[in-house]
């Protein structure tokens, strides 16, 4: 026969002994403390009927656990649920402790109308801990999980309050599958939920290729304003995904839309947002892979030395943005320019164009562009390298100032024989003159008919091409 320990009236009740073990059912309606180091082992259950329940020892028990008050004296204890059959914590009221652990094969069941506060650790140590939207496992301001794995998780909701780095110990249906949040700007309490079949919803918007069918998690702020990095456990073989280098996390937004996210492999293996995010809600992953279209190109160096880009964008491509990239050994592009899009398909074939104006004194050229698509995939057009007609160096004028009444010079090296198209402008930007000027290989000095054009005391510059230009003073005689 199962015995019950009772403890009714007495005002001030401390266990004595270092070692109790008892088939009982222990219930407390005074005060229980367990001192320091004691070990306490109930073979049965427990049920807390007072307020006045401390526990700086280690209390286990094999049964289940009633706590009808509210217990805010959590201690420097740890409570063990350690039966070979199914436990209930029922929290009929609020209790807070400051270590839990779960060894339980069979697991531990949280019921009632309040949470169970942890302050310090939970372990996992064998047992699912199966909670609920009313009666969770909350995570306070330095509380952290352990070990917590396949066969030990969190299956239901868990919250956390506060600033610091957490990783929400959760799962379901025999998989662990945990979120975290890193860099929380404000305390805020967090909760969190895994579930492992498909979203309600996968309508994605023209970021998203597809959107995962086989799992989403719930990561919500319940209260507070902080916002924080979010991060999402990550398997190859659960995510369906051919390519992770295509995957990127997902929110939900009504439709799903793609979250900046980078992948970080460790045990077990995140995606990470690459920013703080400032939404919560449904999140899983996404592929963003889009189909990525041959695009001709074509290069040239026109009579006035600009390199002209010609490209084809064919029927069904998506392009945000065409970056111009140039590459003096084929080896290092640098981005040079860019060139709008379109985030929605191109509807027939279309031909895009960029002039690159700039003088370069290398004798080889490379150009290539860099396809921007919505969601952040990117490829690349081939390289095309073209030899530099108009390599142009150590250009200069004199004298500089300039009388109104003579010409200017101007000394300029070159390695090829070119016609450039001259023009001097004034500071508003009016042209003044224009001059076709017959470039010798060479380092030369030609001179410029500035005489001709009668100007006021003032600053000039001479454009030899779009983008090369001098500067220059008159002085008026």
């Amino acid at each position: 026969m199962r015995k019950h320990f009772w403890i009714l009236i007495m005002p001030l009740f401390f266990l004595q002994t270092n070692n109790s073990f008892g088939q009982i059912t222990l219930t407390n309606e005074g005060q229980m403390a367990i001192k320091d180091d004691q070990l306490i082992h109930v073979e049965g259950h427990i049920v807390n009927k007072s307020s006045l329940f401390s526990n700086r020892g280690d209390l286990r028990l094999t049964g289940n656990f009633w706590n009808e008050a509210t217990v805010n004296n959590t201690g420097y204890g740890i409570l063990r649920f350690v039966g070979g059959q199914a436990q209930t914590f029922f929290l009929i009221d609020s209790m807070e402790v400051f270590n839990l652990e779960i060894d339980n094969p069979s697991g531990l069941s949280l019921t009632g109308d309040f949470s169970v506060g942890i302050f310090n650790d939970m372990n996992f140590i064998e047992g699912i801990v199966t909670t609920n939207q009313t009666s969770l496992t909350a995570f306070q301001a330095d509380a952290q999980a352990f070990f917590a794995g396949p066969i030990s998780h969190v299956n239901g909701p868990a919250t956390k309050t506060g600033i610091s780095f957490f990783e929400f110990p959760i799962g379901k249906g025999g998989l662990y599958r945990p979120s975290a949040i890193d860099k929380v700007t404000d305390t805020t309490l967090f909760i969190s939920e895994y579930f492992n079949f498909s979203h309600f919803d996968l309508t994605a918007d023209g970021t998203i290729f597809r959107v995962s069918e086989e799992e989403y998690w719930n990561l919500d702020r319940k209260n507070g304003l902080g916002n924080a990095n979010v991060l999402f456990s990550y398997e190859d073989a659960i995510g369906g995904f051919d390519e992770i280098d295509d995957v990127s996390l997902g929110y939900f937004d009504n439709p799903w839309t793609r979250v900046e996210s980078i992948y970080a492999g460790a045990n077990p293996a995140f995606f990470v947002s690459s920013n703080r995010v400032s939404k919560f809600g449904h999140f899983t992953f996404v592929e963003n892979k889009l189909e990525q279209p041959a695009i001709a190109l074509e290069v040239f160096q026109r009579d006035d030395c600009a390199i002209e880009l010609n490209w084809i964008v064919p029927p069904e491509t998506r392009a945000e943005t065409f970056e111009i990239e140039i590459s003096f050994d084929s080896l290092t592009f640098i981005k040079i320019a860019e060139v709008p899009g379109d985030s929605l398909p191109y509807s027939s074939f279309e031909i895009l164009n960029y002039l690159d104006y700039e003088l370069y004194e290398e004798e080889f050229l490379t150009y290539r562009i860099k396809i921007i698509q919505p969601g952040g995939a990117s490829y690349y057009t081939e390289a095309i390298t073209i030899e530099n007609q108009c390599i142009f160096k150590h250009c200069s004028l004199f004298p500089n100032p300039i009388s109104s009444k003579k010409n200017i010079n101007l000394r300029m090296t070159s390695e090829f024989e070119q016609t450039l198209n001259l023009r001097i402008y004034d500071v508003p930007g009016r042209v003044l003159a224009e001059q076709v000027l017959e470039v010798k290989p060479g380092n030369r000095v030609y001179e410029i008919f500035t005489a001709d054009i009668d100007m006021p005391s003032g600053m000039y510059f001479l454009q030899i091409t779009p983008r090369k230009s001098l500067k220059f003073i008159v002085i008026y005689d």
